[in-house]
């Protein structure tokens, strides 16, 4: 069969070998599976992600010793269950938790596993303990926004936002505006939004932000400052005789962005008791100066994945129409198309989230 594949350093199309299901596991077809931005950087700099996984968990995601299959946002059709017990069959469309629980260990579908085939290959290989049946009616194209939208609704969460926070989302790229559209869902706000795309700025308006700021213009802590002036004493956030804050209500910051340099610029336009959640993710030697954020007393938290059950949930709110997240599709595209797909999501300005249908 065919799939996707990054090797030295370059993306292709070739023949891949064809899965078999072990014991709790599902055979199926690739529907859909959209690029992500951990796809991107696994093209061009898998070396680094290795060592730096590698440090960090004691053992590399990707094995760049091997064609290395991507693709984790995905729906399928499974053609073939061998999970007794369960109620799959074929023709079901599902979503699933991108992993395999298996005797040797874990596997990671569309990480870099050997011979694991992600969600840009024709066929793929999903755990039945994992995978959820996508609800009648909806679109498989929105059905593969789950893993995403999933992964912004734990951030969101590690937030614990409250009905008094003003939130700032900087960065507007595809979690920047999947963290919009849930606290928009969670009718959180009103939401502030930073990024120096006027393409940007303009879906964050879609999704869900009140104020959408030009970093290069007006400076978003500012723009935040204005939006959350509290109309009453219950709305007031955090005071300090040094950094006053007693007429603004409590501030709740997202950076989304991932860059040297981000989480220290953060801190300092931060307002006193600010929290502070990190989303984007930096592969990168940061530094920082630790007295902004304890004369500030701010409350850095830091996101990453996501729970079971905020996939579940996330697909319901989806299912539903409560999460909207259309807006952040950009284009759709065949296996054939994919580097070009690649290539274009490299200079962002005008596409967030490609989606790519192997079996077409």
């Amino acid at each position: 069969m065919r799939g996707a594949v990054v090797e030295n350093s370059k993306l292709k199309v070739a023949d891949v070998p064809e899965p078999t299901p072990k014991e709790n596991e599902l055979l199926v077809k690739s529907m859909v599976c959209g690029i992500c931005g951990t796809d991107l950087h696994c093209v061009h700099h898998a070396n680094d992600m290795a060592e730096a996984t590698r440090q960090i968990i004691g053992q590399p995601l990707v094995d760049i010793s091997q064609p290395i299959s991507l693709g984790h946002e995905f729906v399928g059709e499974v053609l073939e269950s061998n999970a007794p017990g369960t109620s799959f069959k074929p023709g079901d469309r599902v979503v699933s938790l991108p992993f395999l629980m298996r005797e040797e260990g874990m596997a990671f579908i569309g990480s870099g596993t050997p011979n694991l085939p992600g969600g840009f290959s024709e066929r793929l290989l999903l755990d039945s303990r994992l995978t959820m049946k996508v609800p009648n009616g909806l679109d498989p194209d929105i059905a593969s926004l789950t893993e995403p939208m999933a992964v912004a609704l734990h951030a969101v969460n590690r937030g614990e936002p409250t009905q008094n926070h003003v939130p700032l989302v900087i960065g507007c790229g595809p979690i920047g505006l999947a963290v919009i559209a849930v606290l928009k869902m969670k009718n959180i706000g009103p939401i502030v939004a930073s990024d120096f795309s006027a393409a940007r700025r303009e879906l964050a308006k879609q999704v869900g932000a009140d104020v959408v700021v030009n970093p290069a213009e007006q400076s978003p802590y500012e723009s935040w400052q204005e939006a959350a002036k509290a109309s009453s004493a219950d709305q007031a956030g955090p005071f300090s005789p040094l950094f006053g804050g007693a007429d603004l209500r409590p501030s709740l910051i997202f950076e989304c962005v991932g860059i040297p340099g981000l989480i220290q610029n953060v801190c300092a336009g931060a307002p006193y008791g600010a929290r502070v959640v990190v989303v984007g993710l930096c592969m990168e030697p940061d530094n920082m100066v630790p007295a902004f954020p304890i004369l500030k007393e701010l409350d850095l938290r830091f996101a990453s994945f996501y729970t079971p059950e905020e996939f579940g949930a996330t697909l319901h709110h989806l299912a539903e129409g409560e999460l909207e997240a259309s807006s952040l599709i950009s284009d759709t595209v065949g296996l054939d198309d994919i580097e070009s797909a690649f290539e274009r999501l490299g200079k962002p300005e005008k596409d967030i989230k490609i989606l790519v249908k192997p079996s077409e």
